[in-house]
């Protein structure tokens, strides 16, 4: 599809989640876009790979996420510069999603016709020496000796200050903005608009009473010392067994997900809070 002679989109990556009501929907948005001519290559978000070497890690400029935000943080790592994000939900949890949108056929003519606006999300890194992971959601420390606390030093640097704090609990949480509705908020930690790109630091039952989280400014570094081995983790999947002693290093990654949206507002508040009140 064409929009005053310059082509959107060549190809498109469609990422579902492998439940019927996902698979209904996949099936609908793939039809769409290949009646338009656009390849598409339709994968389970089970069976994504994460390693773009891989063989099958191709480029797409256009990114389909369908299911919840586990699906869409899983997407966001296999873009690139120039891919764009579009998110359909279908799952329990869906901060990343906008809710009521059109018939999945009425949101690929919209995005064909490039009638959407953009939002960029930052992705955040985790360096650990010369190693750095993307993550989009949080990164989580937690003992390996489940049940037996450790100790923790976080010193956050920013361009006027460099402050630290040493404690000791069974973990700690270092959110995104937008990822402070998720593990940082079930830990009572803040809950920070996603338009404030800062990092939210929450101690995870901490043997100090009163420990508050920390919301670091825009652009900060957090250095995390571990004295015991401990296990990390990005957007919910375990990266490694961190050994005694080891500093990890936490930032912005410099590098943004455009997401498709079709409301210039989103009600943020709503999408977040909604799907977690009780049911009996």
């Amino acid at each position: 599809m064409e929009k005053g002679g310059i082509t959107l989109f060549t190809n498109a990556l469609l990422v579902y989640k492998p439940v019927e009501k996902c698979l209904e929907i996949a099936n609908r948005i793939t039809s769409s876009l290949r009646i338009h001519g656009i390849p598409v290559h339709a994968i389970s978000v089970d069976d994504l790979f994460t390693k773009r070497e891989n063989e099958e890690a191709l480029d797409f400029d256009l990114i389909v996420s369908i299911g919840g935000d586990g699906t869409f943080m899983k997407s966001a790592k296999y873009s690139t510069f120039y891919s764009l994000i579009l998110p359909y939900p279908c799952g329990k949890r869906n901060a990343y999603y906008e809710q009521g949108l059109p018939d999945p056929a009425k949101i690929v003519e919209r995005v064909l016709k490039g009638d959407f606006y953009l939002e960029n999300i930052p992705l955040y890194q985790l360096c650990t020496g010369e190693t750095c992971k993307y993550f989009v959601n949080d990164a989580v420390f937690v003992s390996s000796d489940l049940g037996k606390v450790t100790k923790f030093k976080v010193t956050i640097t920013s361009h006027t200050a460099e402050t630290s704090m040493l404690f000791e609990g069974d973990g700690i949480i270092t959110a995104s903005s937008h990822g402070s509705s998720g593990h940082n908020l079930s830990a009572r930690g803040p809950l920070v608009m996603p338009d404030h790109e800062s990092l939210i630091i929450t101690s995870l039952n901490p043997l100090q009473l009163g420990l508050p989280s920390i919301v670091a400014p825009p652009y900060s570094t957090v250095r995390i010392w571990v004295k015991n081995p401990t296990l990390l983790y990005a957007d919910g999947e375990q990266l490694t067994l961190l050994k005694d002693n080891s500093v990890v290093e936490v930032k912005h990654g410099f590098r943004y997900v455009r997401v498709v949206r079709f409301r210039e507002k989103r009600n943020i508040w709503r999408s977040i809070i909604e799907p977690r009140q009780c049911v009996f």
